[in-house]
């Protein structure tokens, strides 16, 4: 009976130890387990606070304050002082577009006949000449008889002003239709042209000065110029390169007239 006792006390041995083990082993697997518990449920607190914030901040982004030019175009907008200063600078604009419109017809029209386009073509003599005026306000008028070169009336007491013509000695001019008389030639005809791009090229400036007039207006390239508020920006791409085409227009009308004057 004693050996068995023994026996059975010895196969109870390694059953408890396995036991202990086992409880062991499952009290060091429940804190693994735990803590896989928590690190899961930190990242889903995580990106669900990284989610409210994405959707909180566009709610809770500042304006910016307006500057000082939008503070100005705002509370002059639609003022009567304003809508006063654009009015009268509209008046004025087609004051200058009527005036230069009027005054360019007088350098064509001289054009057309200094270029030999219109006209009664004839042969004018100067009979004698004098100067009126003094200085550069100075002309030199001759005074003789001109002869139509197809026939017609002649006139005796025909005037002509140029101060290349001599007593005596022949010269083509033409007739305009109000009985004025203008020697044709390409110093003439340049000049003509110089004169009627100087007109253009004054509207114009004046122009963009009255579009540049408002504080809230920037002067630059073309692209700069249309970035302006509307109808300034498309009124000053237009108004400016109008203005810099004339200038040179003219200056080289009356450079080529007075080169082909001296060639012919």
């Amino acid at each position: 009976m004693a050996p068995s006792r023994a026996v059975r006390d010895a196969e109870e041995e390694p059953a408890d130890g396995e036991k202990k083990r086992g409880s062991a082993a499952g009290a060091k697997s429940r804190p693994a387990a735990g803590r896989k518990r928590s690190t899961a449920a930190g990242g889903r607190k995580k990106s669900a606070a990284a989610g409210e914030r994405k959707t909180t901040r566009p709610a809770t982004r500042r304006k910016r304050p307006a500057t000082r030019e939008k503070r100005i175009r705002h509370a002059t907008a639609g003022s009567p002082l304003s809508v006063l200063l654009v009015s009268v600078g509209v008046l004025v604009a087609v004051g200058v577009l009527a005036l230069a419109g009027w005054l360019v017809t007088f350098p064509l029209d001289d054009f057309r006949y200094s270029s030999g386009l219109s006209g009664t073509q004839g042969t004018f003599t100067a009979v004698r000449c004098h100067t009126t005026g003094s200085g550069k306000d100075g002309s030199h008028v001759c005074t003789g008889t001109f002869v139509p070169a197809k026939g017609g009336s002649v006139d005796r007491s025909a005037r002509v002003r140029d101060a290349r013509i001599e007593v005596g000695r022949p010269v083509t001019v033409r007739r305009k239709p109000d009985g004025g008389y203008l020697r044709p030639g390409a110093a003439n005809a340049g000049t003509n042209l110089a004169t009627a791009f100087g007109i253009v090229a004054l509207a114009a400036f004046l122009l963009v000065v009255l579009c540049v007039a408002p504080k809230n207006i920037k002067v630059g390239g073309l692209k700069r110029l249309r970035q302006n508020p509307q109808p300034w920006g498309t009124l000053l791409s237009i108004f400016v390169p109008l203005f810099g085409a004339s200038l040179v227009l003219a200056a080289l009308s009356a450079l080529l007239g007075h080169l082909l004057a001296l060639i012919f």
